[in-house]
């Protein structure tokens, strides 16, 4: 396989940019539903993901939640929760988006699918992976026994979030595929192709 070869710092630059553009269209869609539905726009990235860091302030919010049903999660602006949340989020986007890069060049390469060597073949393969996320962090990952983050799965509307792993997805794709493209044929695969 020749995939390691086009995994230069210039491949994992190309991915990284890919996974923060889907992580803004993601978190800027859970905002503007977080906004629509009475929790504060910026809510998704003050409370949510700065949960991974502000456990405490997390776990008082949710004891209160139960405590009130019904009560919004639009607290005040904190501009270290804020801050925090954004890095949190941009991080976890630039990781997927390398890894999942990474894993569709090796789909790609190995298995030679020639339809991941398309715009929508691999739009499709990185929603697919989007939806895989979710259920990987909402039903395995952040909740016990692992919990990574046990808040996020109580808090999070599963509907909306379901959406923005289907949004990063898309735009992950759309814009790895483009800067992407030149490494996505492979040699081998333009010469089986002749």
């Amino acid at each position: 396989m020749e995939a390691g070869r086009t995994l230069d710092s210039r491949f994992i630059g190309l991915a990284a940019v890919s996974g923060a553009a889907g992580g803004v269209v993601m978190a800027m869609w859970m905002m503007i539903y977080s906004a629509a539905t009475g929790n504060g726009f910026w809510t998704p990235l003050n409370v949510c993901m700065a949960s991974f860091v502000y456990r405490s302030d997390a776990q008082m919010m949710m004891h209160e939640m139960m405590m009130h049903p019904g009560m919004s999660m639009n607290e005040p602006l904190q501009a270290s929760h804020l801050a925090v949340g954004f890095l949190v989020h941009l991080a976890f986007s630039i990781v997927v988006g390398v890894a999942f890069a990474i894993v569709i060049l090796i789909a790609t390469r190995a298995l030679r699918l020639q339809l991941l060597t398309t715009r929508y073949g691999y739009a499709g393969a990185a929603v697919i992976g989007g939806l895989i996320l979710y259920a990987l962090m909402m039903y395995l990952i952040l909740p016990a026994p692992i919990g990574a983050n046990p808040v996020i799965p109580e808090m999070t509307p599963r509907g909306a979030f379901i959406i923005g792993h289907v949004l990063y997805g898309i735009t992950f794709g759309l814009v790895a595929f483009a800067l992407l493209r030149p490494t996505l044929a492979a040699p081998t695969m333009r010469r089986a192709a002749a």
